[in-house]
């Protein structure tokens, strides 16, 4: 992967702001807490059912990544952003059939897989504009607009669905979304960046794959809680005796939180390497796990997830870089998307758990407690890998 002359401001600027639009508009399929229970009222579907709609688009947002380096050798930017936006106005029209299949496709499938490219080729775009002593920084900013998207989706769904009904009120945000991503098209042809890759090195792979492997397993099990927390926010906390209102106020919070964390984590590889911050981050993810699964006052609750929330973004903004400085930036689109799949594992899995060991329980005790384990094993994990930067 080759990138443009650095001293282009101007341009990668205008590029960086096209990637940020982008990952903002895509970052809303994780406002899903705040559909859950009308998808359930819509469909007569059970709470499980529900969640494995989001599940699905998760497994679909890493298909993107996974496959993107593909893409991106492919299709121009600009023909991809163009796609980005029309797949999630195709799923609304099987959305809109109002049935549990219909979301599957609209939200889990075609919404899904546009987050995840729209996410992949933002963070490609931006590591191939970006000076190495910056990047930490840059792709926090990328993956703190991601973040931020579901923070206002979270905010902006409730208040649309109240005036104008589910259907519409999702309606016109999809419409909205396509919009701002019409700007984003126009900022990143206005910036005339070319971008080239050059995809080479398979016998460097072969010989990191083993701390790849690595890197796999601690991903995913560094992310599982915060997947977790932020797919069943709003019914853990109603479940504590939390209204509604303190529940969507939360989300807000949580969402809030993962991107300000996700910017700072980056400013902090920038300046420390992406290892003792990561532990740091996946410790601190423990304890606040141990308090989750012993308190019963809903304000610590409320707490606990949104430190939750927070860490998860700090650890999803340290890891393209922490794959960017192991294996160089030649392969880091490759690699990242193959990571990257632990995200979508722990995205399949966590949800649906999460959702059956509550109609099980009907508490979601026992999902707090697999939650620490995976936790402290990923602590372990990432203490052991030793790399150097590429």
């Amino acid at each position: 992967m080759s990138s443009v002359p650095k001293n282009l401001t101007r341009e990668r600027l205008l590029a960086l702001i096209a990637c940020l639009l982008i990952t903002f508009c895509m970052g809303t399929i994780h406002a899903f807490s705040t559909l859950i229970q009308n998808i359930e009222i819509q469909t007569s579907v059970g709470r499980m059912a529900s969640s494995f709609v989001y599940s699905i688009a998760l497994v679909n947002v890493t298909l993107a990544v996974f496959f993107g380096h593909i893409l991106y050798r492919k299709l121009s930017p600009n023909l991809l952003i163009s796609l980005i936006a029309i797949l999630p106005l195709i799923g609304l029209f099987f959305s809109s059939l109002q049935s549990w299949l219909g979301w599957v496709i609209g939200y889990g499938f075609l919404f899904g897989l546009s987050s995840g490219l729209g996410y992949g080729l933002s963070l490609f775009i931006v590591s191939s504009i970006t000076e190495r002593d910056k990047l930490g920084y840059a792709l926090g900013l990328v993956t703190a607009s991601y973040a931020f998207g579901a923070v206002v989706f979270s905010m902006a769904y409730p208040f649309l669905f109240s005036y104008l009904g589910f259907k519409n009120g999702y309606i016109i945000s999809l419409v909205t979304l396509t919009l701002i991503l019409m700007v984003a098209l126009i900022c990143y042809k206005v910036s005339k960046v070319n971008i080239k890759n050059e995809l080479n090195g398979d016998n460097q792979i072969q010989s990191k794959s083993l701390k790849i492997s690595q890197l796999w397993f601690g991903y995913f099990l560094g992310v599982f809680a915060g997947l977790m927390a932020i797919g069943h926010a709003v019914p853990l906390i109603i479940s504590f005796g939390g209204s509604t209102l303190t529940a969507v106020s939360a989300i807000t919070l949580m969402t809030l939180g993962s991107a300000i964390a996700g910017i700072y984590a980056g400013w902090l590889v920038d300046r420390y390497g992406c290892k003792r911050p990561l532990l740091i981050i996946l410790i601190a993810n423990c304890l606040a796990l141990i308090g989750l699964s012993t308190i019963t006052n809903i304000h610590l609750l409320l707490v606990l997830l949104v430190t939750i929330a927070s860490l998860y973004g700090a650890v999803i903004a340290i890891y393209p870089t922490l794959v960017n400085h192991f294996v160089g930036s030649e392969l880091s689109a490759k690699i990242y998307g193959r990571v990257f799949t632990a995200w979508g594992a722990a995205g399949l899995i966590s949800p649906s758990l999460a959702g059956w060991l509550f109609e099980k329980n009907n508490n979601y005790n026992t999902s707090i407690l697999f939650a620490l384990s995976l936790s402290f094993i990923a602590v372990l994990l990432i203490s052991k890998i030793k790399y150097t930067v590429n």
